[in-house]
């Protein structure tokens, strides 16, 4: 059995626990200043920058995005008054991230490799939360033959064990991930039940607009595993929508 450690905590001393704090609240205090009226960014404003993101060269450098933890902070209920400001997304009672980390692609694969077991690619759920952003994931899904009962940051660590040859695979900075279409195929790929929770249908529809990949591509991603479960059922949607792209 394999056991998930989460990464060491970022010491800081009490002064810069306490520096951090004020930074964190002064942003927070000016997101709550914002007039009603003030556009959010849109989904396809954020694709779009995800996608030039993604085509950033090696030499990229990922922005500083990694956890905070309890020992981070001056107190226990300043993790959570940052949070209720929105300033950062919780992930646990003692665990969270800046909000403004989880904008960019880079920001979210960052995120992800300081919290993904070491030397996993991740995919399903959790890649397509770092392609597109939106809510953070309820699981860590990696694809793996082992097994981990620990919990990482409050989440379950859920395994895939599925054929992922080189070609199914890149990297976001240090993250090890699958690709956008195989991303789509693995959502494709989950119980009906999951599926209609994650609105799973979307989520695959906003990976093939924002990286320009065909319905076409998955199939023949599913043409070479068809003994993958509920593949019948994700080669009839990818039939489906393909009069749409």
């Amino acid at each position: 059995m394999t056991s998930a450690t989460a990464l060491p905590a970022v010491t800081t001393s009490g002064r810069a626990a306490a520096s951090l704090l004020h930074a964190l609240s002064s942003r927070a205090l000016s997101l709550q200043a914002l007039p009603p009226q003030a556009p959010a960014q849109s989904l396809q404003a954020q694709s779009s920058s995800a996608a030039a993101a993604a085509s950033m060269s090696r030499g990229g450098m990922p922005p500083n995005a990694r956890v905070l933890h309890g020992s981070d902070l001056p107190g226990p209920l300043s993790l959570h008054r940052l949070a209720h400001m929105g300033a950062v997304r919780r992930l646990d009672d003692s665990h969270a991230y800046l909000s403004e980390h989880d904008d960019t692609l880079y920001g979210r694969g960052a995120l992800m490799a300081s919290m993904a077991p070491r030397r996993m690619s991740v995919c399903a759920v959790t890649a397509a939360w770092v392609w597109l952003g939106g809510q953070f994931p309820k699981t860590i899904d990696i694809l793996s033959t082992s097994h981990f009962r620990s919990l990482i940051f409050g989440r379950k660590i859920r395994v895939f064990n599925r054929n992922a040859p080189a070609s199914h695979l890149t990297t976001v900075g240090s993250l090890r991930i699958t690709t956008p279409a195989r991303t789509a195929c693995d959502i494709a790929l989950l119980s009906d039940e999951e599926s209609a929770d994650l609105y799973a249908n979307e989520m695959v529809c906003s990976l093939m607009e924002t990286y320009e990949f065909r319905p076409a591509d998955c199939l023949a991603i599913l043409d070479e595993n068809r003994f993958w479960q509920n593949s019948p059922r994700a080669r009839r949607f990818f039939d489906l929508i393909s009069y749409c792209f």
